[in-house]
């Protein structure tokens, strides 16, 4: 890392005693883990809410604001599988791509959000943000498994202040899973991985990946089912799963998942895609067509390999 790097300088901003832990972040997708994190604002003698504002900086730098030069970064607190009594922080930023639909975008909230649902999350507690959320963000939250209770943290409000809301309170007489006969939202712990299996059955590791990613994808409401497994040019790979919601848009298809995914592990590189399998379950939608829009825009040269699960 360079000493002109915006990451070694956001380092600088810190005690010596704690950077050993922020500098793993960008190494493990933009987590601080339970333990790191208990270790930071232990040392810094502050809250976890305190250390969610003090990190907003650094999820700006993940920023891929192409199109508005706008950036947006946040913050998610959840409560991990392996660790019930701790709890890990993770970073998100907006992702736009030009020459698409501003519809595709990604905005920071569900970038953190997705970010924790992938890497084992299992509740998320609050979220810090640059900015307030967008009316799609509040319901974007709204899905979340305990939303009722998550905390919204606004820093640098009127007069300086830091701001903490209810998320009930940003989204009164909200529309939700509920409503749509779903006894559990996004990230519940008695969520079960979907039945699913291959229509053409395959070997492929990386078909096997979406595969995998597409059992643990969330639609209550359309039963789509739908994993996607995207490597890069050094070998990576990367996998996303389909995450839906009530109110239909704020939904994120398996591709721009993984596309977090990626971009939370190497932020600021070029991250081109040389291969890309989508998995689905198609029922009265299916994720084919925004898949192979998307795939045109970040990675022209590849084709999306289509596979049908039952």
């Amino acid at each position: 890392m360079t000493l002109d790097s915006p990451f070694y300088q956001f380092y600088e901003a810190f005690p010596p005693a704690v950077r050993e832990y922020l500098q793993t972040m960008p190494k493990a997708g933009g987590m601080l883990s339970a333990e790191h994190c208990l270790a930071v604002t232990v040392s810094l003698k502050i809250s976890a809410e305190d250390l969610m504002q003090r990190l907003l900086p650094m999820a700006k730098l993940y920023s891929a604001p192409t199109i508005s030069d706008f950036q947006v970064g946040a913050v998610a607190k959840a409560r991990m599988s392996d660790n019930a009594g701790g709890i890990a922080l993770f970073l998100g930023a907006n992702i736009e791509f030009p020459a698409q639909a501003l519809t595709q975008t990604i905005h920071a909230e569900q970038s953190a959000i997705i970010n924790a649902w992938l890497q084992g999350a299992t509740q998320i507690d609050g979220i810090a943000v640059t900015v307030a959320p967008c009316g799609c963000c509040r319901q974007f939250l709204y899905e979340l498994e305990g939303s009722q209770s998550l905390k919204v943290i606004l820093p640098n409000q009127i007069g300086g202040k830091t701001m903490q809301h209810n998320l009930s309170d940003l989204l009164p007489a909200a529309f939700g899973p509920h409503e749509l006969g779903s006894a559990t939202g996004l990230m519940a712990s008695a969520a079960q991985p979907a039945d699913l299996s291959l229509k053409l059955s395959s070997n492929d590791p990386f078909v096997l990946e979406a595969m995998a990613a597409a059992k643990q994808s969330y639609a209550p409401y359309s039963q789509n089912f739908a994993g996607c497994a995207i490597t890069t040019g050094d070998g990576k790979m990367y996998a996303g799963r389909y995450a839906e919601n009530a109110a239909f848009n704020p939904s994120l298809s398996a591709l721009h998942t993984a596309i977090i995914s990626m971009t939370m592990d190497q932020p600021g590189a070029e991250n081109i895609i040389s291969r890309a399998v989508l998995v689905e379950r198609p029922t009265a939608i299916s994720q084919r067509a925004v898949c192979e829009l998307l795939l045109r825009t970040v990675a022209p040269d590849v084709k999306l390999e289509y596979f049908e699960a039952v």
